[in-house]
């Protein structure tokens, strides 16, 4: 007999944050490089796309919520799947460049998912200068976490143009969502569910305790030390609903230079990059607070051989170095961080989180529609999310066309208004940034920003290669004439490459794309 199937506490947390302001998918932008092959178009892709996804069936999976979220939703079977409601095409608007691409990807990803369906959908883009192309995904969090959804590129992707098939792994080809639980079936588990949560809470509260009084006593406590609060900032206060995507890549042979000079972790690299891009975009408007800004770092809670699909993923908080000015300070106080933090994490160190997972969705939808950003801040104790996820080495080819860049999209939240999500992939190391676009205005300085603590860092360690950032288009935008400021000691920054972004008065007048199916 088949068994039902609900969803886990930590998928339930990305269904119970959801509001008007809030949205809760994963995105991705993918530029395709068609040039190798002739005849690729919508009917081509939708085709391929369409075989491919038809071997996967958590694309078939729906939500069936419990009456009153008195328990986990379930995985059922959406009998009435049709793959053409969830692809549609879009033209960019003229001229087609990395920014009109940007702002309709900004209005793509502003809408949210419908939950009476399976909750993903694919938008096909034509009209990118050159008459390219690119994908556009938006895949609902509760389904996986952001490393799953990255094996489902290789996944549904060759790498090779126009290879065979590749045989599934057994554990995707062969999931199934369980059956739709009869009324009496679906009450009894809800009130053997709600039974226990009293054990549970009180079993999940005093493990927090016990782990905590462990590490004290053997000193493991002391490595990370009690970690600062995370400074107040014009982006680190409640949100609106508008999100803006600015994106980037960098030589991944770059940044493991910098890694081997310094002696650390790619990951540490990419937090020093993202402090440098921040501490010049508050310096220049005179709002960098004097204590360090602090990222909520993810980190996977996956083994080196977990296939499945799902959410596996924790987060913990370290400084950005932004209180210093000093480039290689900043890279050595990261880096004294991090490792400790992380280990201590996947060790079993649990907080406010881990407890909210206990509580059923009603009682989670009443909480998180009355949280403060101020509350969300304190929690996560970070002014801006930070995820790098690592990628495949080798280009990964869909209908014949090379996937050029794949750019990753994530979730903010109140009182966290800034997300730098960023993906190894064929060499480089493709960012996508998601903002509020009235909180944090010229967002594309943010990307330039990190070209320029890069030079930076490779200046240190004695040069860069001969590889350079590869922006959005086939072309690099215009420089600015106007440098940024800098306080003393920092060095001299490159010119700002990309273009700035709209004022709070264009922002609220985005244009409508032109077309939509």
């Amino acid at each position: 007999m088949q068994k039902t199937r609900q969803l886990t506490p930590q998928d339930v947390m990305f269904i119970a944050g959801e509001s008007d302001r809030i949205y809760q998918h994963t995105g991705a932008l993918v530029l395709l490089d068609s040039n190798a092959c002739p005849g690729f178009c919508y009917e081509v892709y939708r085709d391929y796309m369409s075989e491919r996804i038809g071997q996967i069936p958590h694309f078939r999976w729906k939500l069936h919520e419990v009456p009153l979220g008195l328990d986990l939703p379930y995985w059922v079977e959406d009998e009435q799947f049709s793959f053409d409601r969830h692809i549609r095409r879009i033209a960019v608007p003229s001229p087609g460049d990395r920014r009109a691409l940007s702002e309709l990807v900004g209005y793509l990803y502003s809408r949210h998912l419908d939950r009476s369906r399976p909750l993903w959908e694919l938008w096909f883009i034509e009209g990118l200068e050159g008459n390219g192309f690119a994908v556009f995904q938006k895949l609902h969090h509760c389904m996986m976490d952001g490393q799953a959804a990255e094996r489902l590129a290789e996944i549904m992707g060759d790498f090779a143009p126009n290879a065979p098939p590749r045989e599934l792994d057994p554990a995707i080809r062969e999931a199934r969502p369980g059956v739709l639980p009869d009324p009496w079936q679906e009450s009894g588990n809800t009130l053997t569910h709600l039974s226990r949560l009293p054990l549970k809470f009180g079993r999940e509260v005093a493990g927090v305790l016990s782990s905590r009084l462990q590490r004290r006593l053997t000193g493991k406590r002391k490595a990370v030390g009690k970690k600062p609060p995370a400074p107040p900032t014009p982006f680190n206060v409640d949100i609106g609903s508008e999100r803006e995507f600015v994106f980037g890549s960098l030589p991944l042979e770059d940044i493991k230079r910098v890694k081997e000079h310094f002696g650390c972790t790619v990951n540490d690299v990419v937090l020093a990059l993202v402090g440098s891009a921040m501490r010049d975009y508050l310096l220049a408007r005179d709002e960098l607070p004097d204590a360090s800004l602090r990222a909520a770092m993810a980190v996977s809670m996956r083994s080196k051989d977990d296939e499945e699909l799902g959410n596996k993923v924790s987060s913990t908080s370290v400084t950005l170095g932004t209180d210093l000015s000093d480039f290689a300070a900043r890279l050595r106080a990261i880096n004294a961080e991090t490792g400790a933090a992380a280990s201590e994490v996947r060790a079993g160190g649990r907080g406010p989180m881990e407890i909210l997972q206990l509580f059923p969705p009603l009682v989670l939808n009443l909480l998180f529609s009355g949280v403060k950003a101020e509350q969300v801040l304190n929690m996560m104790g970070a002014n801006v999310i930070v995820s790098n996820m690592r990628g495949s080495a080798r280009p990964i080819y869909m209908a014949g066309a090379r996937m050029a860049t794949m750019y990753p999209m994530s979730i903010i939240s109140p009182g966290v208004a800034i997300n730098v999500t960023c993906l190894s992939y064929a060499g480089n190391v493709d960012f996508g940034i998601t903002i509020d676009p009235v909180l944090v205005p010229q967002a594309w300085s943010l990307i330039d920003g990190l070209e320029q603590a890069l030079g930076q860092y490779l200046t240190l360690a004695g040069g860069r290669s001969g590889r350079r950032r590869q922006a959005a288009g086939s072309k690099p935008a215009a420089p600015v004439a106007k440098k940024r400021s800098r306080r003393k000691g920092e060095g001299t920054a490159t010119q700002a490459r990309a273009p700035g972004a709209r004022s709070r008065g264009a922002q609220r007048r985005r244009k409508k794309p032109e077309s939509e199916g």
